[in-house]
């Protein structure tokens, strides 16, 4: 069978893709994009909680320096050094509070310290196996969300 090449007025071959062919390519991406997207969403949340749990030992770190220091632990993160509203991004840097995906916050109940929480917040509220995490001033590792029975698969 010969094949045949449609010429425009300057002679030069007709080149590009038929709708057909398009479509195809189309499907394809559409499909491989369905099956990684998953993946890439699961390890962005998995390196999210990773700054979460570092930034709540960073924050029992700081606590036990001013144990040392004042025999008593700090009430608010503003005597740690820290922002009192204390918000971070996926990196673990304190961020604003509309790019933020955690707040951390101190457990104080009756006034006294207990620990420290890290709340999910905008895109990480979604992660619903490892939501809010804590670290107890005893060093108790605790998480909120589907794997609450298994904190270890979080932390």
């Amino acid at each position: 069978m010969e094949s045949v090449l449609v010429r425009t007025g300057s002679g030069h071959p007709l080149a590009g893709f038929s709708l057909l062919e398009m479509l195809v390519a189309l499907a394809i991406v559409g499909i491989l994009l369905a099956v990684a997207l998953p993946g890439y969403e699961h390890a962005v949340r998995k390196s999210t909680r990773a700054a979460a749990r570092a930034t709540l030992l960073d924050v029992m770190s700081r606590q036990e320096q001013f144990f040392v220091n004042n025999k008593r632990y700090a009430s608010a993160f503003g005597a740690l050094g820290l922002p009192d509203n204390y918000y971070i991004d996926a990196q673990g840097q304190p961020a604003v509070p509309a790019s933020a995906v955690y707040r951390i916050e101190l457990a104080l109940p009756g006034g006294n310290y207990d620990g420290a929480i890290a709340q999910p917040l905008n895109q990480q509220a979604s992660d619903s196996a490892c939501m809010a995490f804590s670290l107890s001033s005893t060093g108790v590792r605790s998480v909120s969300g589907a794997l609450e029975s298994d904190p270890r698969a979080c932390w």
